[in-house]
């Protein structure tokens, strides 16, 4: 049967569906049938017009166009569509056969009328022969158009094969065999012409002008008038033969022997081309075509009826209106059939197999020039019956997936898609129906995981089959399928799929790694969010959904909610996320479980932030957390932290810290106990005791005061006499020594020890004389030596430290009354120039100015702002002004004038000149061993008037601008004992030294 086609395939006829199958209903159902090899479409065009008032009788192909026969005489030249493009008028009965050159560019063809027509396609040339009998077959030279001689063959009832050549006279014919019978039909190939006649099959070589072989009928098979001979090359070498019943096929041997101008050389017959069956087999069924089909045969095949009781061997049908349908079988050379179609064809009741015929186009290229079809150039086949022209050619890629989705074999569809062969609205029908069958077939997950390569880039197929697999409820399953990119979904797809695996508790970790894969910008967190917050504090809550619902925080902006989310699912990394969003603010309630996560480092963001979480508040939380962790540890941890950060911000949890030292740091509990100030002494003390803490009771019941309970633990519980001293002598209680000293007494070792480490604090007499006699102290030699050895060496540090001390004092004394005797010169402005003379002198002193190390004057002098002679302001008089370290200040002039007079009541030289001050020196008679030191440096003297300091005054080239300047009104003032004075003119200062 005819398989069903696809758009563009032929249709059944009426006459098919009036067929009853049953018959055959059962053999189908234990046989699987076989994929045909050829796909089969009705010619359209104007084939049915013309053969509405017309019948077809044959065919030919050329590589551009067809010819086609008619009962009525005429030639159509149509296209391969079958739109006619010319009509030739060529003859007056029923055109026999139809041949083209190989070019395409004449036609030939013979009638019954007895002539032969041979029509130029692109030009106005035509030429007729007449024969006077009915002439059956005709065939050009292959080179007809490039060759002047126009040869051809052509043959009839008459019997004679005639060979036309055309010489400068005209044409000629020549008879190439007569006397066996009617010509039936003829081939030409390169230089081999076949035909066929009642004997049997000949060949001939026209350019060695030899007749090569020759081929017998077969036997058995109908007269040739009832069942024509059907010759076939396949290539060079290859005749295929179908005659009746029998097909042959012969393989040609050529002579390679030719001559330079390409004509054959005159040979013996024993080295003539020779000739092999290469293949032969019977058939059932009468041949009515042939054609090659690669390595295959395309057999038309009419089937005889078995009722007629006839010879098959020997009779035609003769019957009317009861023929079957004509069939294509494709077949090997050893007659394996490999596809078997039945046409529908117009009429084919009342057929009988001479009204058949089987032509095939040429092949790429040249038609001649071997008889393989290139890749991607099928041959065509037509089958003409007198009412139709059917179209065969070989089955491609798409047509096999069809056939296969026909017969519900997907899978082997799905893998032809995968070839890449087929086009792509083809592969999207393989996908939907596949698709469709597995979810027919409830395989969902199968159906899911195919969809990448069904669906491919199709974004409304994938949002198709998204919204399919929801409806189904099925949708988790394709979510690990679904594209993000290339194709892109619209959001409501993503958003629908999340949803899908955010209300399946068995797709809650499905759902955690989607929303970690997927990127954030293809769907909107808020639709899945909504959907998973009726879930919380449910059963249905997991830990994925918890960490997929504060990744979706996350994407959505709400960090705090994410942040309580990750708390609760102990997220070690949750640290990190704190600080990347500042998330500072939301740990307040979340303490425990960062404690849990990681103490190390919840412990320090808490003290960092203690402003936003008191330790009260952490305490509190730790403590209501108790039966989920060991809590007095984490709280040891925090409160040492805290207590190490600020000793005073845990205080009032100090009495709780020293029972966690207790437990978890003895170590550190007795520098606790020394450092705060803020836990109870009785408790504390109650809790040593609890735990036998030796020296965390002896400092407890040192600052209760209980010194000598203090003692008594160290001396009977801990037995250290050296600690004993040790808290003796920090204690600085002469009763607690002879309580010491008496609870020694009785232990000969300790008497011996405490002799050994009392040097410095008791006399070692005062503990002999106590000891009583008769006790026995062991090493009592040894360490008597040693006390007064450590005695001996005392008293010589002492005496060395006392002498240091005293040099230093007077060192410092020296220092002191140098620094004493220093003095500063303010002048006026107008002594600039003046100092400009002693520029030379005041670069001497330079150096001895600058290493000597600066004084602070005191802030303030007991002489004010007055002059301590004339006791007018400073101010007042534009006069400078020379202050003493002692902290009184003068006149220039007033200190002159006095120091003048009393250098004359002491009958000295006058003094000189305030201008003569930075060259000479002034003395007043009482001057020492240090001033005859300055004095000889050539530095000037100088006495305080009011005092019996003497200071020198040291001319320095630093000039000091007073503060104040021209504008201001007179203000006055001292500062770091330097005297300032305003007024109009500015003030310069000089330190003397």
């Amino acid at each position: 049967m005819l398989p069903k086609q696809s758009e563009n395939g032929m249709e059944g006829d009426d006459e098919r569906e009036e067929e009853s199958e049953e018959e055959n209903s059962d053999a189908e159902e234990e046989e699987e049938e076989d994929e045909p090899r050829l796909k089969y479409q009705r010619m359209g065009g104007s084939v049915p017009t013309l053969l509405q008032s017309d019948a077809a009788s044959c065919i030919a192909v050329a590589e551009r166009m067809i010819a086609l026969g008619t009962h009525s005489g005429l030639v159509h030249i149509l296209d391969f569509i079958g739109n006619q493009v010319k009509e030739f008028a060529a003859h007056t009965a029923a055109v026999n056969y139809i041949c083209f050159d190989i070019e395409g560019e004449y036609i030939g063809s013979c009638s019954d009328d007895g002539s032969v027509v041979i029509n130029s396609l692109f030009t106005e040339e035509k030429m007729k022969f007449e024969y006077h009998r009915p002439m059956k077959a005709i065939a050009l030279d292959p080179d007809y158009a490039r060759k002047s001689s126009r040869r051809f063959v052509t043959g009839g009832l008459a019997g004679h094969l005639y060979f036309n050549v055309k010489k400068w006279i005209g044409s000629r014919d020549q008879v190439l065999h007569s006397g066996e019978g009617p010509i039936h039909v003829v081939k030409w190939r390169n230089s081999l012409i076949a035909w066929a006649n009642d004997a049997g099959v000949k060949v001939y070589d026209a350019a060695n002008d030899q007749r090569i072989t020759f081929i017998e009928r077969p036997r058995g098979s109908p007269r040739p008038e009832l069942l024509l001979p059907h010759l076939v090359w396949q290539d060079d070498t290859l005749l295929v033969i179908g005659w009746g019943t029998s097909v042959k096929i012969a393989s040609i041997r050529t002579n390679p022997n030719t001559s330079t101008n390409g004509t054959y050389k005159h040979i013996p017959m024993s080295s003539m081309n020779k000739v092999d069956i290469v293949a032969s087999f019977q058939t059932s069924y009468f041949i009515s075509g042939i054609a090659p089909f690669g390595d295959s045969l395309v057999v038309l095949a009419y089937i005889p009826g078995e009722e007629d009781g006839e010879d098959f061997c020997s009779t035609v049908p003769s019957r009317q209106g009861n023929a079957q349908r004509p069939e294509v079988r494709v077949v090997t050379w050893n007659n394996d059939e490999l596809a078997t179609d039945a046409l529908p064809v117009h009429g084919f009741e009342h057929y009988k197999a001479k009204d058949y015929s089987l032509a095939h186009a040429p092949f790429s290229g040249s038609s001649y020039a071997g008889g393989q079809w290139a890749a991607g150039d099928e041959p065509l086949y037509y089958i003409v019956s007198p009412k139709d022209v059917v179209i065969a050619k070989p089955r491609d890629t798409e047509d096999h997936i069809s056939w296969l989705l026909q017969h519900g074999w997907h899978e082997k569809a799905l893998e032809a898609v995968e070839a890449g062969q087929g086009r792509s609205e083809l592969v999207d029908e393989v996908g939907s129906r596949y698709l469709d069958h597995l979810i027919v077939e409830r395989k969902y997950a199968e159906a899911a995981s195919l969809c990448p390569k069904l669906l491919r880039g199709s974004a409304s197929a994938w949002e198709r089959w998204v919204f399919h697999f929801a409806h189904l409820r099925q949708l988790p399953v394709l979510v690990p399928y679904m594209p993000t990119e290339n194709p892109r979904l619209r959001d409501t797809a993503y958003e629908v799929a999340l949803v899908a695996l955010a209300t399946n508790p068995s797709f809650h970790k499905d759902l955690l790694s989607t929303v970690k894969s997927w990127p954030p910008v293809i769907y909107s967190a808020l639709p899945v969010i909504s959907a998973i917050e009726p879930q919380l504090n449910t059963s249905s809550m997991t830990d994925a959904l918890k960490e997929a619902l504060a990744k979706l925080y996350m994407i959505d902006g709400q960090y705090e909610k994410a942040f309580a989310l990750y708390a609760d699912l102990m997220k070690p990394d949750i640290f990190d996320f704190i600080d990347k969003h500042n998330l500072h603010d939301a740990i307040r309630e979340k303490v425990a479980q960062l404690m849990m996560i990681d103490c190390k480092l919840a412990i320090p963001l808490l003290i960092q932030h203690r402003d936003l979480i008191t330790p009260q508040d952490v305490v509190s939380q730790l403590t209501a957390a108790k039966n989920k962790f060991d809590v007095r540890y984490f709280l040891h941890l925090y409160l040492h932290s805290l207590f190490e950060s600020n000793p005073h911000a845990g205080k009032d949890f100090h009495d709780m810290q020293v029972e966690l030292y207790a437990d978890y740091d003895t170590k550190m509990l007795l520098p606790f106990l020394r450092s705060s100030q803020h836990y109870t002494l009785e408790k504390a003390y109650e809790i040593c005791v609890k735990r036998d803490l030796l020296r965390e009771q002896v400092f407890i019941l040192g600052r209760m005061g209980n010194s000598k309970r203090a003692l008594a633990v160290i001396i009977n519980k801990l037995g250290d006499i050296e600690e004993a001293i040790e808290f003796v002598s920090m204690q600085h209680d002469d009763e607690l020594w002879e309580e010491l000293i008496k609870q020694c007494l009785n232990k000969p070792e300790m008497v011996g020890v405490l002799l050994e480490h009392t040097v410095g604090y008791l006399d070692p007499l005062y503990i002999v004389n106590m000891v009583p006699n008769g006790l026995e102290i062991p090493r009592l030699r040894d360490r008597l030596v040693k006390i007064i050895t450590d005695y001996r060496t005392e008293m010589s540090l002492r005496h060395g430290c006392n002498n240091i001390l005293k040099a230093d004092c007077v060192n410092l004394l020296i220092k002191y009354y140098k620094e004493a005797r220093r003095a500063i010169y303010l002048s006026n402005e107008e002594d600039e120039a003046r100092s400009k003379r002693d520029k030379n002198l005041a670069s001497q002193f330079a150096e001895r100015s600058l290493s000597t190390r600066s004084i602070e004057v005191k802030s303030k002098t007991r002489g004010g702002t007055r002059c301590c002679v004339c006791f007018d302001p400073f101010s007042i008089q534009n006069v400078s002004i020379i202050a003493f370290f002692c902290c009184h200040a003068y006149h220039t002039t007033c200190l002159m004038d006095s120091t003048n007079s009393i250098s004359q009541q002491q009958k000295k030289p006058p003094t000189k000149s305030p201008d003569e001050l930075s060259y000479y020196e002034y003395n007043n008679g009482d001057v020492d061993d240090d001033e005859n030191e300055d004095t000889s440096s050539g530095s000037p003297q100088m006495r305080c008037i009011l005092c019996t300091t003497a200071a020198g005054i040291w001319l320095l080239p630093l000039m000091v601008a007073i503060v104040g300047d021209g504008g201001n009104s007179g203000g006055e003032g001292v500062d770091n004992g330097v005297m300032f004075g305003g007024g109009d003119s500015g003030r310069r200062c000089r330190y003397f030294g």
